[in-house]
């Protein structure tokens, strides 16, 4: 996603290109919430997103 798309997504992320600062900015409902770096960018953002859900859904979202 571009910054744009990310910023319309309910939880978006804009992953650097080639040759760009390492550095991931995620929108929650078009507002920046933090940048993520590092290794565990996927997993941190993964994390993120399961308590977006949980948060928005509550345990239908899973099934239960």
């Amino acid at each position: 996603m571009v910054p744009g798309e990310s910023r319309q997504a309910d939880i978006g992320i804009s992953l650097p290109g080639a040759g760009e600062s390492p550095v991931a900015p995620v929108y929650v409902r078009g507002e920046k919430v933090c940048s993520l770096k590092g290794e565990d960018m996927q997993a941190r953002f993964h994390a993120m997103i399961e308590e977006f859900v949980q948060t928005t859904y509550g345990q239908a979202s899973r099934g239960e």
